[in-house]
C-alpha cells in the first residue's frame, strides 16, 4: 500500500503530518512526538489532532494539590 505523509505543522515540538492512503486516499492525521519521532496518536481530522497536543501539555503543566509549606 503507498501513502503519501507530508508534514502540515509542528506545534509545540509535535510533528504534524497529513497522511493519505489507500484505495480511496483516506485522510488521517498524525502526532509525532517531538522526542523520538514515534506516532503517538492518529485523528480523522486535523482540528482533533492539534486538540490532542494542546490537552497533552496543559496535561503536563497542572497544579495539584499544594503542600501549605509551599
Amino acid at each position: 500500500m503507498h501513502a503519501n505523509r507530508r508534514t502540515e505543522a509542528n506545534i509545540l515540538g509535535y510533528q504534524l503530518d497529513r497522511v493519505e492512503a489507500g484505495s480511496h486516499w483516506t485522510t488521517q492525521y498524525e502526532v509525532l512526538a517531538p522526542d523520538g519521532g514515534d506516532v503517538i496518536a492518529s485523528f480523522p481530522d486535523r482540528p482533533s489532532a492539534e486538540r490532542f497536543i494542546l490537552m497533552r501539555e496543559l496535561r503536563g503543566h497542572t497544579t495539584g494539590i499544594r503542600h501549605p509549606a509551599y
